[in-house]
């Protein structure tokens, strides 16, 4: 009797060990490599991830998990029990918008608290048992994951500067197609097919805000059409504020095929940032003309908004931006009196309100209009 407890004991032991070891194999399989995203749940993954895909890699020491999240560097705290792992707050980054994908993509990975491999080796993040995103794993020489201490390595500057060589962008559907123009190259993605011709300048509607590009090689003609007003994307629900018309024909066909979508501007991460005024209408500022202090203000890029102090009042706009264009709308302001006129402060605000171009270079913002500089202001960290 007690050599058949002792055996079966033993045969016990053996299975609780097992399955410990089990499931430290589990997740050993996390660590030493690149994970790829190829499946993001209730997504168009191709319409949400056109060019670069997120990628995570995992730090066992540190129990960091850091990567890219398609289009900014993305870093992480996590926490591992057995099967279940949970992400925290992600940490600093650039700021860049590439589009949809990297909002899908950082509200799935706040959902979820599992994770399992297939038998490909494949690695599924889940919420609750479903499946949200699955990766899979790739070289981990293919990839360079960001310090974790510095999220900007040169790889994320690379794809940055690639980015922001885009300045609009445009999609639709049925088919699904999408449209990158940059100051070189405009091209048209579609399932099968691309065309791509060189950067022109468009015709502009002398009534309103449309442009129309007449675009020719020797294997395609396209026309395509940018208008100035909102525009309903029917598969994600999101208002575009461009409605884009596109006629295409290629090769041997003699009929033109007509696209139909939505698309928006890019605006210049560069802008995104905290800037001081330096000058004002060619004129050095100093801190006694504006009541208390010099008038700063901060650029949301993503969000195309803008605030800021005047040295005595607040403000607060819209951005409007096109490629080159920069118009700051909506103003509006409180109604403090810091000083006897307030004359700097207004001959400020008109500055801004007649502001339609900028420049950026040697951490300086350049506001002017055709007729003058107005503005000079300096970046600040």
């Amino acid at each position: 009797m007690k050599k058949i407890v002792s055996i079966t004991c033993f045969a016990l032991a053996l299975i609780l060990q097992s399955c410990v070891s089990n499931d430290k194999q589990t997740s050993d399989a996390l660590y030493n490599t690149t994970w790829e995203l190829e499946f993001l749940a209730e997504t168009n993954f191709q319409e949400a991830f056109p060019n670069k895909k997120p990628y995570l890699t995992f730090n066992k020491e540190t129990q960091q998990v850091a990567g890219n999240n398609s289009c900014n560097g993305y870093t992480a705290p996590y926490k591992l029990t057995e099967t279940t792992i949970t992400f925290g707050t992600p940490g600093p980054t650039t700021m860049m918008y590439c589009g949809e994908g990297e909002r899908l993509f950082l509200n799935a990975m706040k959902k979820v608290n599992a994770f399992s491999f297939d038998l490909e080796g494949k690695l599924t993040l889940m919420a609750n048992e479903a499946p949200l995103l699955r990766f899979k794993a790739i070289d981990s020489a293919a990839k360079e994951t960001p310090n974790t201490k510095n999220t900007t390595s040169s790889n994320s500057l690379s794809e940055e500067n690639k980015a922001t060589d885009v300045y609009f962008k445009a999609n639709g559907t049925e088919p699904f197609w999408q449209l990158s123009i940059t100051d070189k190259i405009i091209k048209l993605k579609m399932p099968n097919d691309s065309i791509l011709t060189p950067h022109a300048t468009p015709d502009y509607a002398q009534d309103s805000n449309v442009k129309r590009y007449a675009l020719q090689t020797e294997l395609a003609e396209v026309y395509i059409q940018i208008s100035q007003k909102d525009c309903n994307n029917s598969m994600s629900g999101k208002t575009f504020p461009y409605s884009v018309s596109i006629d295409y024909k290629k090769g041997k066909a003699t009929q033109f095929t007509k696209l139909e979508g939505c698309g928006q501007y890019i605006t210049n991460y560069r802008l995104h940032d905290i800037w001081v005024l330096e000058t004002l209408n060619g004129q050095a500022v100093t801190k006694e003309a504006f009541g208390k202090t010099l008038p700063s203000m901060e650029i949301n890029a993503n969000e195309n908004l803008f605030m800021g102090l005047t040295g005595c009042n607040t403000f607060k706009g819209k951005l409007f931006s096109e490629r080159n264009k920069l118009r700051f709308t909506n103003m509006a302001i409180t109604k403090k009196m810091c000083l006897p006129d307030n004359k700097k402060e207004q001959e400020f605000i008109l500055a801004l309100e007649r502001t339609t171009t900028y420049s950026i270079g040697n951490n300086r913002l350049t506001l002017s209009n055709p007729d003058n500089e107005l503005l000079v202001f300096k970046k600040i960290d």
